[in-house]
């Protein structure tokens, strides 16, 4: 996952955390609403010094906000690859055998 998209559900996941809407988190900035906005949907990225006070606004280390383990939901999405990939490789040796297997009796 690329640090914007890992940044993007941080930012989401501890806005809603700390109970700001995009509009009170956008006030507790100084930036607009349209501007958190354009960010959550991916379309800008903030400056350093916005991160900074994001951060601040949201009571988390600024590091945080680009910890891909740094909420639940990247949590849950690592485990969910990690998951996904351990069964598809269970389930291609299984494939395998059973073809081995019909193979055999022909």
């Amino acid at each position: 996952m690329g640090v914007r998209s890992v940044f993007i559900q941080n930012l989401k996941y501890y806005r809603k955390q700390a109970g700001l809407t995009q509009e009170k988190l956008a006030e507790a900035i100084g930036m607009s609403t349209s501007y958190i906005g354009d960010m959550e949907a991916r379309e800008r990225f903030p400056s350093a010094e916005t991160i900074d006070r994001i951060a601040s606004a949201l009571h988390v280390p600024a590091s945080v906000l680009f910890d891909e383990k740094g909420s639940p939901e990247n949590i849950k999405q690592g485990f969910s690859r990690a998951y996904a990939a351990t069964l598809r490789e269970e389930l291609s040796a299984k494939v395998v055998e059973a073809i081995d297997s019909v193979c055999s009796r022909i």
